[in-house]
């Protein structure tokens, strides 16, 4: 896979959020490369992402997933007051002590992705 394909940015953890999202349909990994992440930034970096209305899925590696994949659920969730639309779907998953190449490799899988050019990769450090 080329890497120059890559819909790529980087972001500064805890610094105002100047990261623009797709205003089509997009698939999102969060790379998360600092354990320096304030909860509240977390937070509206998820909002956002909710908030776009447009993704897909956000998939999430790094210091502490598992968590940010809770914290997008429960974002969702609390956007649609608990009562999910029926025709949108938005998932979420962690990848622990997984490579990008294979995260990429699930997303084109497991979504059916023709390429790569509705994928956002963003790393927080």
């Amino acid at each position: 896979m080329e890497k120059h394909c890559l819909n790529t940015r980087k972001i500064k953890a805890n610094e105002e959020i100047a990261l623009i999202l797709p205003e089509q349909p997009y698939y999102i990994i969060l790379i998360v490369n600092t354990n320096q992440v304030l909860p509240e930034w977390r937070n509206q970096l998820c909002e956002r992402i909710v908030h776009s209305k447009m993704c897909i899925q956000a998939m999430v590696t790094g210091h502490e997933c598992s968590n940010w994949d809770d914290i997008l659920d429960e974002t969702y969730l609390g956007f649609h007051n608990y009562q999910p639309p029926i025709n949108h779907c938005f998932m979420t998953t962690w990848h622990e002590n997984e490579t990008l190449e294979d995260i990429i490799e699930c997303a084109k899988v497991s979504m059916q992705l023709e390429g790569i050019s509705k994928l956002v990769i963003v790393h927080i450090e």
